[in-house]
């Protein structure tokens, strides 16, 4: 296995394990209602190392930019794993 295989196995690992602790998390909610509460890498990080996003002068990049940092992060990381088995895909074997 290569490491980008690797990598994206690792990824795939950590996005499921984040999935399933938030979906055993919200089945543990308090009343009638289920509640979920999806994690965000400014949520794990913190909102003060993202400000920079706001001195992008280009509108596009940093509305970009700034829905990677706010999306799931279980979602993130499989898309992370796909692209690591993309790249594993179409480099040259030497």
């Amino acid at each position: 296995m290569s490491k980008f295989t690797i990598l994206g196995l690792v990824a795939w690992f950590c996005g499921g394990l984040i999935l399933g602790f938030q979906a055993i998390s919200s089945l543990m909610g308090t009343g009638d209602k289920t509640v979920w509460k999806s994690l965000t890498l400014v949520d794990v990080v913190g909102k003060n190392y993202f400000d920079w996003i706001e001195t992008i002068s280009w509108v596009t990049i940093q509305q970009a930019v700034s829905y990677i940092v706010n999306m799931p992060l279980f979602l993130l990381l499989f898309c992370i794993g796909i692209i690591c088995f993309a790249v594993n895909a179409f480099k040259p074997k030497l």
